[in-house]
C-alpha cells in the first residue's frame, strides 16, 4: 500500500500478525485504521507520512512491538486507541511512550 494516494481508510484481517517496515507509509489520504488484536508487531515508518492519519485503534491488550517513526508525520490530531485496560501499558512501553499522549481507551 505504500504511497497509495486513494486509500482512506481500512481494515485489516483478523489473522493478520505484523504490518512490516513501510507498509502504509506516505499514503497521504489515509485517515483511519483498525489494527486486529493479532498483530504482534508493526514495523519502522509503517504509517510514517500519513499525514491525514488521525485515528488507529490497536485492539491487542498487549502492546505489539513497535518499529521507529512507526507514526512519524501523522496528523496532529492523532488519536491511538487500545484497549481501556491497557493503557497505561501502551504508554509505558517501549515505542509506544513516543505516543503517550495520543493514547485513549477505545470508546465504549
Amino acid at each position: 500500500f505504500k504511497n497509495c494516494r486513494a486509500l482512506t481508510s481500512i481494515n485489516l484481517s483478523s489473522s493478520l500478525t505484523t504490518i512490516g517496515p513501510n507498509a502504509f507509509e506516505d499514503c497521504r489520504t489515509l485517515t483511519s485504521i483498525d489494527i486486529p488484536s493479532t498483530v504482534t508487531e508493526i514495523g519502522a515508518d509503517a504509517f510514517g507520512s500519513c499525514s491525514l492519519l488521525e485515528t488507529v485503534t490497536v485492539r491487542a491488550t498487549t502492546p505489539p512491538t513497535l518499529g521507529v517513526r512507526a507514526f512519524s508525520s501523522t496528523s496532529p490530531n492523532l488519536v491511538i486507541y487500545v484497549p481501556a485496560e491497557s493503557v497505561e501499558t501502551y504508554k509505558a512501553a517501549s515505542g509506544w511512550s513516543t505516543y503517550a499522549s495520543k493514547i485513549q481507551a477505545i470508546p465504549a
